[in-house]
């Protein structure tokens, strides 16, 4: 149990308390920027300029003066609004406006805006820097001031006067508690949105594996008892004259089966392949037939297509397991796409598909050094993916480098003997 922490509210959800959200004004102020802008050029910058002028007619009544004061002034009132996206621009600013404390006090505030302003929008290292340079730049304007500008207003009091350093660390001091709760928001807030996306991404995932579980399960309860079952009718039907009424149903019997394997595969399509069901190309895809061993030509053509080298050797003919030959497939595509990820400049790629009345081997080998880490059997999806497969057929798999430069994938399944 969270101890109760003042100024929080509870969300209502176990013991999780949160801050309290900002008032109306600071809502208004964060989301109007602009308008922050205007009104702080208006009540800040608007009496800043007044009294830099008034001051300095009084000093000396000079026109001269006046607008030189009133441009520099200026210049770091016009610095306001990029202090969120430029902040070096109103620090520049502000400290340009330093040289007006040589006929007025009115460049005082300007210093102390950017250095708060460093520290919020830009670094806390760069609020210390401009308290240093503003500090040097004000004692030498002011003893421009009470030395050359208005003789004997002044000593080294005025000049050395620890005022000005006093408030500028108070103004860093402040911007580095504003900036550090800002910089502090930002991130939680950034941090949200990262746990909202991988919160999403593990929903997906989860989504996915469980169809994946579940078309396996399908395949694995049903495949093989339909297969099975279309070609005891057939061996039946085949024993059987053409006219026998037996024979005709032994026959349809066998239709009725395959096309009932057809259409398991396109549940199964529906299951395990993203954005099933959801229509167009996508779920036209998702209901074509499942890959087999007499696809992978076609397959090693795109891979052709895409500049890599691979020549396919197929020996013996494709297994009739069903399964089989789609974990054939399955393997070759991702050999080859690992290849095409982390071996672009290979010479020479070759995928060899080798059956035997007792088992499948299917290896896939590059020339090429990785451009990076190449996976091992269970870090990537892919290659997990390639262990289920070939384990749920009572398999195994390899892969690892050669003995010379490139990569070598090896799985060897065996073929399952049907009654």
């Amino acid at each position: 149990m969270t101890e109760p922490v003042p100024g929080a509210v509870h969300d209502g959800a176990g013991d999780l308390t949160l801050p309290v959200a900002p008032g109306r004004i600071r809502r208004w102020w964060a989301g109007h920027p602009r308008a922050a802008d205007v009104l702080l050029i208006l009540f800040w910058g608007g009496p800043e300029i007044a009294f830099a002028i008034g001051g300095v007619w009084r000093a000396d009544s000079s026109v001269t003066n006046t607008v030189v004061v009133l441009v520099l002034v200026g210049i770091a009132v016009a610095g306001i609004p990029f202090r969120r996206t430029r902040p070096q621009v109103t620090v520049v600013a502000g400290l340009v406006s330093v040289v007006a404390m040589a006929w007025t006090e009115a460049g005082y505030s300007p210093m102390l805006f950017a250095a708060f302003a460093a520290c919020v929008w830009w670094s806390r290292a760069a609020g210390w820097w401009s308290i240093a340079v503003a500090s040097v730049l004000g004692a030498a304007a002011t003893a421009v001031r009470v030395w050359v500008v208005a003789p004997g207003s002044g000593g080294l009091g005025e000049v050395f006067a620890p005022a000005l350093p006093a408030f500028l660390v108070i103004a860093v001091l402040i911007g580095t508690t504003t900036g550090d709760r800002r910089r502090y928001t930002e991130a939680l807030i950034d941090r949200a949105r990262q746990l909202a996306r991988e919160r999403d991404q593990q929903a997906r995932l989860a989504a996915a594996a469980e169809r994946a579980r579940i078309a396996r399960e399908m395949h694995d309860i049903v495949s093989h008892s339909v297969t099975v079952m279309v070609r005891l009718a057939e061996g039946a039907a085949a024993g059987l004259p053409d006219d026998d009424p037996s024979a005709t149903a032994m026959r349809g019997v066998a239709d009725v089966g395959r096309s009932a394997m057809t259409d398991m595969r396109r549940m199964l399509g529906v299951l395990s392949e993203p954005g099933a069901g959801s229509g167009g190309a996508d779920a036209a895809d998702s209901l074509a037939p499942q890959p087999a061993v007499r696809d992978l030509p076609q397959l090693v053509d795109g891979f052709r297509a895409l500049g890599t080298p691979v020549t396919l050797e197929v020996a013996g003919g494709p297994p009739d397991d069903d399964a089989l030959q789609l974990a054939v497939y399955r393997i070759v595509q991702e050999a080859l796409t690992n290849v095409v990820r982390y071996a672009p400049r290979a010479r020479a790629v070759t995928a060899t598909v080798t059956t035997s009345s007792d088992e499948v081997v299917v290896t896939v080998t590059d020339d090429a050094r990785r451009t990076a880490p190449a996976p091992q059997i269970g870090a990537g999806r892919g290659l997990v993916g390639i262990r289920e497969r070939v384990h749920a057929l009572g398999g195994s798999v390899h892969a690892g480098p050669r003995p010379a430069d490139g990569w070598e994938v090896r799985a060897t399944i065996p073929v399952r003997k049907e009654a």
